[in-house]
């Protein structure tokens, strides 16, 4: 009877035991924001330009970017945290549902690592909103220094996003999108 007890258990223990080694490696919905490391946070960046700290584990584990809905004059844009594996560009264009789409109003050069506070000086001021809107949509994506020349050119790519087991579209780039008020 005793062995018995012990084959029930084991039988029972086994798939708990999986269960719990398998959760932690199951990452959320790709539109989930802040899932980077927040030991990777490091500085901030003004003026088109960002700094890391790779010698305190300034790399994340993920590109991420984070670009909130904000006012201004529509020269710069502010994006909250980039976290790139590699350096590269965040790029500031018009959103899809924008006259002009995709139009580049601006990049700022990212170093590897995550970046908070970096702002994106525009060559192409944020537009008017048209219609009925009272913002502007704009997109941040975080672009790869694909040529390695140190600019953003059309020979630079689009960082993919990270994929998970829900997502089924190895298309998505890492990018965010805001609502930009002109004051």
């Amino acid at each position: 009877m005793t062995s018995r007890r012990t084959t029930r258990r084991l039988v029972l223990a086994v798939p708990a035991a999986a269960a719990l080694a398998v959760l932690p490696a199951c990452g959320s919905d790709d539109d989930a924001r802040g899932s980077a490391n927040p030991t990777a946070t490091a500085g901030s960046a003004t003026g088109g330009s960002a700094s890391s700290d790779a010698a305190g584990g300034g790399i994340s584990a993920a590109a991420d970017i984070q670009l909130e809905d904000q006012s201004g004059d529509g020269s710069s844009v502010q994006v909250a945290s980039v976290s790139a594996l590699e350096d590269g560009f965040v790029v500031v264009t018009l959103d899809d549902d924008q006259p002009g789409t995709g139009q580049v109003l601006g990049s700022a050069e990212v170093p590897a690592g995550t970046s908070t506070g970096v702002t994106v000086d525009l060559d192409t001021p944020v537009p008017a909103a048209t219609g009925d809107d009272d913002a502007t949509e704009i997109t941040a994506t975080l672009y790869a220094d694909t040529d390695g020349d140190g600019s953003f050119s059309a020979a630079d790519v689009a960082v993919p996003e990270p994929q998970d087991a829900d997502d089924d579209d190895d298309t998505d780039v890492v990018d965010d999108d805001a609502d930009y008020r002109l004051s």
